[in-house]
């Protein structure tokens, strides 16, 4: 089965045939932006042309170019469509690949190294990858894991490491063929080796290693640079993997569902479906660090756990570690629930038509020119999000963040542009919101701070909140 995805599409480029009729007035996107911050922009469309706000339907009207059958049941998916358009994209999909890829003369090619004060995401900057490394700490844990089945550690050689999420995922190559290992702070899942192919010609590319926490690897022919996989029909589980020493790797994507997955080479325009029953079996990894199990007694522990269960675009790790945060009313509809398990913070969004997924954000290192946006003191670290779409956009943002020392008994936030904000504080994350809240300043001269206090009122630390 063939399902066809153009290349990216430039903002300012007009082309021949059916892509003329997108030309019409767009919008310029973000300074910095986002997947998550444009799913949340198409979700909040979605919700505001259910509910038959004007503006909405104006808009589905000068984008959509067809018909979108009754507004009561608007799909996200047309949602999605309609928020490229407006950006000056054909498609959604096209938007996505815009962050990691550029067109030139037709063909998708990397981009090119990242200039000084430019934001551009690669997908080595994404997943962390360290090339020809393997840390002695997960090479040891995997040899541990290792079976008779398995070729002599002794033998096994570091290709690379990428990471998100929790999930480090190694490569090595060994004389039986690629071994992936995939490890998270409590549990190590080891693949088989690669099959020999006796005669006949080997797949560009073929899953060998698919897991419980959805990382997906395998073994890539030489010719294959570029790779990406997704699952059929779903468009919020598509992800470019690393190729680099004979393999790919794509740490903590997705579960694969029974529609199985598609496959694309090179920046192929069409992919290749991949059946679910010529996939490996899921593999399910071995508890080497056991760690206690957190609160799921109380209404916000269970609350986290619901939430972390139904997550599969991509799964949680650790399940069962996660501690719950600050659990709070953004607005009339809308909730948040934010999670901790060591450096990774968890926030969950309430009140939208559909499901979603929680978001996971890594305050651990990270390597590669460039990062998400971070900031990091002494005894807290932050970060930012965006809730409250309306037309297409959010004026609303929120201070999320992991409280790292039990000193900490009060977190404001100082600006020049907006009242001083306290802090909610609970199972060691905190949450700065308000309708007030509408900019802060992440660059050039610091406006906003972070004064972080005792229980005696004493400051702990004075946090410029840049990068």
């Amino acid at each position: 089965m063939i399902f066809d995805q153009s290349p990216p599409l430039r903002p300012d480029r007009r082309t021949a045939g059916a892509e003329k009729e997108i030309a019409m007035p767009t919008i310029p996107l973000p300074e910095r932006p986002s997947v998550e911050q444009l799913k949340k922009q198409a979700k909040a469309l979605q919700r505001a042309v259910r509910s038959g706000d004007p503006r909405a339907v104006a808009l589905i009207a000068e984008h959509h170019l067809g018909s979108v059958g009754p507004l009561a049941g608007f799909p996200l998916g047309s949602a999605q469509l309609v928020t490229a358009r407006r950006y000056g994209f054909a498609s959604w999909s096209r938007l996505r690949r815009h962050l990691e890829d550029r067109v030139v003369d037709d063909r998708v090619v990397p981009m090119p190294p990242v200039p000084a004060g430019r934001f551009s995401l690669t997908v080595e900057d994404r997943y962390g990858v360290r090339a020809d490394w393997v840390s002695a700490d997960d090479i040891e844990r995997c040899a541990r894991a290792a079976t008779d089945a398995h070729p002599d550690p002794a033998q096994w050689r570091p290709v690379l490491t990428a990471r998100q999420n929790g999930v480090r995922v190694v490569a090595f190559s060994s004389p039986a063929g690629p071994l992936f290992g995939e490890l998270t702070p409590t549990t190590v899942t080891l693949s088989r080796t690669a099959p020999i192919h006796a005669g006949g010609e080997a797949a560009p590319a073929e899953v060998l290693f698919h897991t419980t926490f959805g990382t997906l690897a395998g073994p890539v022919s030489p010719e294959v640079t570029r790779l990406g996989l997704e699952r059929p029909a779903d468009r919020k589980a598509r992800e470019a993997a690393v190729v680099a020493g004979g393999v790919f790797v794509v740490p903590n994507a997705f579960r694969v569902t029974p529609a199985g997955l598609v496959v694309r080479v090179n920046g192929a325009r069409v992919g290749d479906l991949v059946p679910l029953d010529a996939l490996p079996d899921r593999a399910v990894g071995v508890v080497d660090r056991p760690a206690p199990r957190a609160d799921r007694d109380s209404p916000a522990g269970r609350r986290l756990a619901a939430v972390i269960a139904a997550a599969d675009a991509p799964p949680v790790v650790d399940p069962d570690q996660w501690v719950p945060g600050v659990h709070a009313q953004l607005t009339a509809a809308e909730r948040i629930q934010l999670g901790r398990y060591g450096r990774l913070l968890a926030w969950h969004l309430t009140g939208a038509d559909e499901p979603e997924d929680p978001f996971v954000f890594d305050f651990g290192p990270r390597y590669g020119p460039v990062q998400d946006f971070a900031v990091r003191g002494a005894t807290v670290a932050a970060t930012r999000l965006y809730y409250d779409f309306h037309d297409n956009r959010s004026g609303a943002l929120a201070v999320v963040g992991l409280v790292d020392d039990p000193r900490v008994a009060s977190i404001v936030l100082h600006g020049e542009r907006q009242p001083s904000l306290a802090a909610r504080i609970a199972g060691g994350t905190f949450l700065i919101c308000g309708p007030e809240l509408t900019e802060l300043s992440e660059q050039g001269r610091v406006i906003d701070r972070l004064t972080v206090r005792d229980s005696a009122g004493t400051v702990l630390e004075d946090v410029p909140y840049q990068q």
